[in-house]
């Protein structure tokens, strides 16, 4: 066997593995909003003219995360993903680097450890059946009364920044675009203050979910699981919470939500707070 051939992707190569690697079309957008804004481009392995591997990076204010790698099972343990992320981090200079991964990565796994990124988090998948109306009255009660508004990239600016550098660990203006684009987001205030956003999505997802303290979390996720209902007249959500964030977890065990599936988070970030997190997708935590 020949050893691929590291190139830049072009619009049909993106085109063929979102092909494969997407579930639906909310995927879909996902994938090609960030092979789009990709720094220095996607990068792919080629064995003569197939694609046989691609990496997807992605820069937030001071964050590289690798969004997605993949290459075919024949090709694997031959070097090639090492390769691939090499290429794709090759632009990160000192930025943090990131990435969800999951367990069975060895490839993933080991270039993060190679350059000293710690696999910090679980990530526990949670989906289900939204729950009925008075269970979400239930769980939304509680000693805050929040004031809610459309998120607005110009009025909320500096409270997203501000909010997303504390608890996530990095600003990510570029991605409330696209997520205003393509979801209904929410920022909530108590007073003047704002103390957190979340979105909901067509698909059901909820996320981002961001909040000043934890003790507001359970309350806003019933709120943006009404949200789902009202807005999209979902039945059905899903979302990534971090395994520090027990408060979500918790209250998702309560409401009959199911487990499906564990990532791993790895970063060199010392600095978030993933326990007052909920992430988007693991194409973008």
């Amino acid at each position: 066997m020949s050893a691929p051939i590291l190139v830049q992707a072009n619009d049909d190569d993106v085109a063929y593995f979102a092909k494969r690697r997407c579930q639906d079309e909310h995927e879909r957008a996902l994938w090609f909003y960030l092979a789009e804004n990709a720094p220095k481009g996607v990068w792919i392995a080629k064995d003569v003219d197939t694609p046989v591997g691609i990496a997807i990076p992605h820069a937030a204010d001071d964050e590289w995360y690798l969004s997605d790698l993949f290459v075919e099972p024949s090709f694997r343990d031959h070097g090639v993903a090492g390769e691939l992320l090499n290429a794709a981090a090759g632009p990160a200079g000192e930025a943090t680097r990131s990435g969800m991964l999951n367990p069975d990565e060895s490839g993933g796994l080991a270039f993060y450890v190679a350059r000293s990124v710690p696999i910090t988090t679980p990530v526990i998948s949670v989906s289900g059946e939204i729950p009925r109306e008075e269970a979400l009255a239930k769980m939304a009660a509680g000693a805050y009364r929040f004031r809610t508004a459309p998120i607005d990239m110009i009025a909320h600016r500096e409270s997203l920044l501000a909010l997303d550098r504390d608890v996530r660990g990095t600003g990510r203006l570029l991605d409330h675009d696209y997520f205003l684009q393509n979801a209904q987001g929410v920022a909530f205030y108590l007073g003047d203050e704002f103390v957190a956003y979340a979105y909901a999505w067509p698909s059901g997802r909820i996320g981002p979910m961001c909040t000043a303290s934890a003790a507001y979390a359970v309350q806003i996720l019933a709120f943006m699981l009404a949200a789902l209902k009202h807005a999209y007249e979902a039945s059905w959500c899903t979302m990534l919470v971090p395994g520090t964030n027990i408060r979500i977890l918790r209250a998702a065990m309560r409401a009959n939500l199911k487990i499906e599936g564990v990532l791993l988070f790895a970063t060199d970030r010392t600095s978030s707070e993933l326990s007052r997190y909920v992430g988007l997708h693991r194409l973008l935590f």
